[in-house]
């Protein structure tokens, strides 16, 4: 996956795109918590789609520019889960999210690309998901990014929000 350096407006630095790793995660809980109040992922939903879930764990972070070499990587500031099942051509995008003072930089849009990318290459034609009907930021995300809703699921969160059911086709490069 080539998304090391691909530059997007974000204070000048770069972001970078690669898979999670088990290190990564006290800092996708604290990106997490603070992003969610309910329905939130443990350490062990996190241990399982990094190690062993059929699906792909991407983290979005920010590179900063060193004149002695390659940019320094910081710690991620984003992450993405989608869930690869077989038996459907549909991916599904079970969490994600940008820590809140990295959000309106273009980052979730990029991992957002990305995740779709590793379905696609996977073989999906589609991709799925489910949004809080109160998340106005992220149905927009997703529908500037060409999701359409096809159903909603009443009474689906803890607290008895509603979801919006999303999807978009994809296309493969392959």
């Amino acid at each position: 996956m080539l998304h090391e350096s691909d530059p997007v407006h974000c204070d000048a630095a770069c972001i970078g795109i690669r898979q999670a790793e088990m290190a990564d995660i006290p800092t996708l809980l604290a990106i997490e918590e603070r992003s969610f109040p309910t329905d939130r992922m443990t350490r062990r939903n996190f241990r399982y789609a990094i190690r062993q879930a059929k699906g792909v764990v991407l983290v979005a972070y920010h590179q900063v520019p060193n004149v002695q070499g390659p940019p320094l990587a910081c710690g991620p500031t984003a992450y993405g889960v989608v869930g690869f099942h077989a038996g459907t051509p549909f991916a599904r995008l079970t969490s994600f999210a940008v820590a809140p003072g990295d959000r309106g930089q273009g980052i979730g849009r990029r991992l957002l690309t990305a995740l779709e990318q590793a379905a696609a290459d996977h073989g999906c034609h589609g991709m799925r998901l489910e949004v809080r009907a109160d998340n106005a930021a992220a149905i927009a995300l997703y529908t500037a990014a060409g999701y359409r809703r096809f159903a909603e699921y009443a009474d689906y969160y803890e607290d008895g929000m509603a979801a919006l059911r999303l999807e978009k086709p994809l296309i493969s490069n392959g």
